[in-house]
């Protein structure tokens, strides 16, 4: 099979077009041929080498974790998947190949409200803001939330998961995304960059969401939450010596005992009514110039919407 990896950390260069055997499968895992998977910011910060004092990678490796396609073998202990199925995939890594092994834990059936792109662009994302709301914020029905990033893969998710289940959201963010941010369920949204705007909402929220690139408003942050509220970052903590709010700190650390089967299910739940969408900015061929492309581009951070690569034209 064709696959996309790198044989060393580096820039965009150093992916590669790898032939590499079918992978084999276990009795507890599953064989996915792969329609469609998509670029994140994870894969361009692993092949950048950002993870390799706390990561052992093996060389080559396929990065990807995100992905959607058809389940061609099923292991002899795997339950409730069969071959034919359509899938979504929080693989881990392996995605940028013709066809992955992935755990069914880790899967789920595709919404057939959701496209091919729609679906390969949800599993990270979606997972990602499930888990910062429902296990680090513990968010309630009722409450005032801010998120910071509102338009970006996660951020976006996070609104719309927040509406869906009852909170009062406002969205932080560039002034080009207002409309989109206000369609997707923020009542309010504020231009991050208007400081003045931004200091009107001090001490009014209960949960704080900073999902920007680094943390890069952690200070801001800390001045909208109430006190005794929650601020939680998928990045970075603000460093804050005198918390006389005794606000609630914590940062996004991946968990075993968050499940990804049980974020799918409410993801399918949400998507089955109307109420979470992925948005698309770019879909490309499996090549490896546009690999490569699409790489470079979701490193510069200004992709509105998911990068998407697509292999149904080439089965």
């Amino acid at each position: 099979m064709k696959a996309i990896g790198i044989n060393q950390y580096g820039s965009s260069g150093v992916l590669e077009e790898l032939t590499l055997d079918i992978p084999s499968i276990g009795s507890r895992e599953i064989l996915v041929k792969t329609k469609a998977f998509a670029i994140n910011p994870l894969d361009v910060a692993i092949r950048e080498g950002r993870f390799k004092n706390s990561v052992l990678l093996l060389f080559p490796t396929i990065l990807g974790t995100d992905a959607v396609g058809t389940v061609v073998k099923v292991g002899a202990k795997v339950e409730n998947y069969h071959v034919g199925d359509e899938i979504i995939a929080h693989a881990g890594y392996g995605t940028y190949a013709e066809y992955f092994c992935v755990s069914p834990e880790h899967i789920g059936i595709r919404p057939k409200q959701y496209d091919v792109y729609e679906a390969a662009g949800l599993p990270l994302s979606g997972i990602t803001a499930y888990n910062v709301l429902i296990h680090l914020a513990q968010a309630r029905a009722g409450q005032r939330i801010v998120v910071f990033g509102a338009s970006g893969g996660v951020g976006s998710m996070v609104v719309q998961m927040a509406k869906a289940y009852g909170l009062s959201v406002i969205g932080i963010d560039r002034a080009i995304n207002k409309a989109y941010v206000l369609s997707i369920g923020a009542y309010r949204f504020v231009d991050m960059d208007e400081f003045e705007k931004i200091e009107v909402l001090e001490n009014s929220a209960d949960i704080i969401i900073d999902a920007t690139n680094d943390g890069l408003r952690t200070g801001i942050g800390l001045n909208l939450v109430k006190k005794k509220g929650m601020y939680v970052s998928l990045t970075q903590l603000p460093v804050q010596r005198n918390n006389k709010k005794k606000v609630t700190l914590k940062v996004l650390v991946p968990q075993k005992k968050y499940l990804d089967r049980d974020a799918f299910a409410a993801i399918s739940l949400m998507i089955r009514n109307r109420q979470l969408y992925t948005r698309i900015d770019k879909v490309l061929d499996f090549n490896l110039a546009d690999v490569r492309k699409g790489q470079e581009y979701v490193a510069k951070g200004q992709h509105n919407g998911k990068v998407i690569v697509s292999l149904t034209d080439q089965q």
